[in-house]
């Protein structure tokens, strides 16, 4: 059955059926399709005004509901859980977890609490957690102004970064290097329409990703993956597992296992992201959801664990425990980039599965600096017997994509 608004009144009474229930709000098409083709019903909510996914046709019910109302959001589906109760509440998609959270407390569904996922999606809460925990210590602050960054900078003594408390794809984040060089960056970070800035005293060292998933309460780390990125601090690759150190990926494992208990994690998927310095891995940010950039699909190739199947198996009670990876190789995804200007021409050169290119521009299209995540024109997925290699396949099918725009070809980097 499909709504295109929210309408209570217009929900026909429907007959109960037998196949375990999910809601999934916000999306993603790749969540929607793999719970509908592992025999779950799906009610899927999508943001009023926006157009539904395609993979809504595989839903049971599609609603359209403005899901920053977390009162009408929990409107909506409370008849339809009367009727029904969903197994789970969930989303994979920035704009759909407080939402989810909020639904799960109204409806009395198991899962993380609205009071976990807004500290997880509010940098600043979450670094005051930390700080009440005594664990991964950062200097932090709220500029106000202009002035209070300045006096920051000076405290710091050192590099510190500007972003949004709530930001993601790296929008608005930037590094500021001097009390001098404050004035500019303000004025840029305010430029990117960004608000409520954060600034933190500059991590130097490596940065990882984490990916977890919570299983009754007990968290279990299911790769630790290198990450790139360019000058704009927008990620550009990923490479899986780790070639960190057996100590260091050990002490980033622990740091975020006790991380998920102080943020009150309980259960699902996590992706966090770590700094490892001098002083030890300190957190960045993390998120209940799976990582973006293709990392489930790294992590599939990597280990065999197709990530948002088990986030389904689990949340509808068919696995109560992580299955063992099939697989023990390496995998890895780089970014495309090309220069700034009209596009004339692609090449693309053919590969075979798990290799994969996807490139996101055509002939007449306007390729962008790379401030942001939305600005690269596409990717390539590589594997290997081991992150070195696949990491090679992938810097080599990177420099064979070639995007030429206004008479220059992708090999002119930012």
């Amino acid at each position: 059955m499909h709504q295109s608004k929210y309408d209570l009144e217009a929900l026909p009474a429907q007959a109960v059926s037998s196949r375990p229930r999910v809601a999934v709000i916000g999306g993603t098409g790749h969540l929607i399709r793999t719970a509908a083709g592992r025999g779950v019903d799906v009610v899927y909510l999508h943001d009023a005004g926006t157009t539904p996914l395609a993979e809504a046709a595989m839903a049971e019910t599609v609603l359209e509901v403005t899901l920053s109302d977390l009162d009408a959001v929990c409107a909506v589906l409370l008849p339809l859980h009367t009727a029904h109760p969903f197994s789970a509440v969930m989303s994979l998609t920035e704009h759909g977890l407080i939402p989810a959270a909020a639904a799960r407390e109204h409806l009395g569904v198991p899962g993380n609490s609205l009071r976990t996922v807004r500290s997880l999606k509010d940098k600043r809460a979450m670094r005051e957690r930390l700080t009440e925990t005594g664990l991964s210590p950062v200097l932090s602050s709220i500029p106000e102004t202009l002035a209070d960054l300045v006096r920051f900078c000076r405290t710091a003594g050192g590099p510190v970064i500007l972003k949004p408390r709530d930001g993601v794809g790296s929008r608005g984040v930037f590094r500021i290097d001097s009390p001098e060089d404050a004035p500019a960056a303000w004025r840029d970070f305010i430029a990117t329409g960004s608000s409520s800035p954060l600034v933190e005293e500059f991590l130097d060292g490596p940065e990882v990703s984490v990916e977890s998933i919570t299983i009754g309460g007990i968290h279990h780390v299911l790769a630790v993956t290198d990450k790139q990125v360019n000058a704009n601090f927008v990620e550009m690759g990923h490479t899986m597992p780790s070639r960190l150190s057996t100590t260091d990926t050990s002490e980033v494992r622990a740091l975020v296992t006790r991380f998920l208990d102080a943020v009150g994690v309980v259960d699902g998927p996590t992706h966090t992201e770590v700094k490892v310095t001098g002083r030890g891995p300190r957190i960045i940010e993390s998120h209940d959801r799976i990582g973006g950039d293709k990392i489930r699909v790294l992590l599939r190739i990597a280990t065999g664990i197709d990530l948002p199947a088990l986030f389904v198996d689990i949340a509808v009670g068919r696995a109560s425990g992580l299955p063992a990876p099939t697989a023990f190789r390496g995998a890895a995804v780089r970014f495309l980039s090309a220069s700034p200007g009209t596009v004339s021409s692609v090449s693309v050169p053919t590969v075979a599965p798990p290799q994969e290119i996807h490139v996101g521009v055509v002939a007449g299209d306007t390729v962008h600096p790379v401030r942001r995540s939305g600005d690269r024109p596409g990717y390539v997925i590589g594997d290997g017997r081991d992150a070195c290699e696949a990491s090679d396949k992938a810097d080599a099918l990177r420099d064979a994509v070639r995007i030429v725009t206004s008479g220059n070809d992708a090999g002119d980097q930012e």
